[in-house]
């Protein structure tokens, strides 16, 4: 009866532990909830006051704020609705991460009205504020 037993005990525990391996009690981790996308921001470029020599080449800072490490795509707007190729960039890490943009426009004796704005596509859709550029070139 005891070597039965002891059989009995060994099938009972070598199946008793099966349920408590690592593998078998994980459970899939669920993506955090809100948004990944809290702040999109941009930094204006530099303010003209003189005429300037045309083209001009502007370099605009932007900044996405998320709360964890996310894929972002992202590209910039113009005043007459123009958008240039999207950017993909990783972010690893959670906070504020930087985009930079240039853009090249005017021309002799014409004035520049216009605006730009960073938009975020993906994970989320926000946008920036709109930044003026106004200028005058010279002639």
């Amino acid at each position: 009866m005891v070597g039965y037993f002891r059989f009995v005990g060994a099938v009972v525990v070598a199946y008793g532990l099966l349920p408590l391996s690592p593998a078998a009690a994980r459970t899939p981790k669920k993506p955090p909830s809100g948004p990944v996308i809290t702040g999109v921001d941009l930094q204006p470029a530099e303010k003209f006051l003189a005429p300037q020599r045309c083209p001009v080449v502007l370099v605009f800072q932007g900044h996405i704020t998320t709360t964890r490490p996310a894929t972002v795509t992202y590209t910039w707007v113009d005043s007459h609705g123009r958008t240039w190729p999207e950017h993909r960039r990783r972010l690893s890490l959670s906070g504020i991460s930087s985009v930079r943009h240039t853009w090249k426009l005017g021309k002799r004796g014409k004035v520049v009205d216009e605006w730009l704005q960073l938009k975020v596509t993906s994970p989320e859709e926000k946008l920036s504020s709109k930044i003026p550029v106004r200028f005058t070139c010279s002639k």
